[in-house]
């Protein structure tokens, strides 16, 4: 139930993107997609306290929606990125449509199969840090600079903006890279480049709603860490306690056991 709910939600966000970027770029609305990306609030925060003024397009909205995030982070972790974002939907689409093309798998030196091209998990984990100088890079032109220098880059806004300003014929090669680069290793984008995803690892990594795995109901049959999109160890840990959880549920979906995987909220006594 709670996967179709996903589903749905996941499905509604994504149109109301594109219905929006389609009615500004037709100029039959003044809303563009922008307005409602929490990363625009990350963005404009300097210039909103050092001169209570915002960067270019971004507004009160995008700050807003940012503190807000930053609050949900705490509590949800990551859920806005499998649940609400919609190149993260997009991207869960790609790796799908990736394991449909590249059927065979390999093992990893642990033992669990892996998809095809995927990097081994030493290799992953370094290939994770990449978002950090991606985020510092954009953090500091746009501050240097007062302008949203990211727009023709971000696939999100090459995506849903309808060749909205900034996007280049360039900036559709770059959106071609990311996809083909989803297809090979699932949620590639997610979790090597996206500049949001790093500015909210910290705060997720300390979120309280946690899935708990329970040693007596567990199987080790390693269904869990095949069905998880960010190729986590859910088998092995008594909680899944990485920043990189994003409470998709796909491991829980995926478990054969009735209760080895539960969601929790830390602190909180049953």
């Amino acid at each position: 139930m709670l996967k179709l709910t996903r589903r749905m939600f996941q499905i509604a966000i994504v149109a109301a993107a594109a219905v929006t970027g389609l009615r500004f770029a037709m100029g039959w609305s003044l809303t563009s997609v922008e307005k409602y990306c929490p990363f625009g609030g990350l963005e404009t925060l300097y210039a909103f306290l050092t001169n209570q003024r915002f960067s270019c397009a971004a507004g009160e909205l995008n700050l807003t929606l940012f503190l807000a995030l930053l609050g949900l982070t705490v509590l949800a972790r990551k859920s806005f990125c499998s649940w609400v974002c919609p190149f993260g939907t997009v991207s869960e689409a790609l790796a799908a449509l990736g394991r449909r093309i590249f059927r065979r798998t390999r093992r990893s030196p642990g033992g669990e199969p892996r998809q095809c091209l995927e990097p081994p998990r030493a290799v992953d984990r370094w290939l994770r840090l990449l978002r950090m100088p991606v985020l510092l890079v954009i953090l500091y032109f746009t501050y240097r600079t007062g302008e949203l220098i990211f727009r023709g880059y971000d696939p999100y806004y090459i995506l849903f903006s309808f060749h909205g300003h900034d996007v280049m014929p360039w900036s559709y090669a770059v959106l071609a890279v990311l996809v083909a680069a989803a297809l090979l290793v699932p949620m590639a984008w997610c979790r090597y480049l996206c500049p949001l995803g790093a500015a909210l690892w910290p705060l997720a990594a300390v979120g309280r709603m946690r899935l708990a795995r329970s040693e007596a109901a567990c199987t080790r049959c390693g269904a869990c860490d095949r069905a998880c999109p960010h190729s986590l160890d859910v088998s092995g840990a008594d909680q899944v306690r990485s920043g990189e959880c994003t409470l998709c549920l796909e491991c829980v979906h995926a478990c054969p056991a009735a209760g080895a995987l539960e969601l929790r909220i830390e602190g909180v006594r049953r």
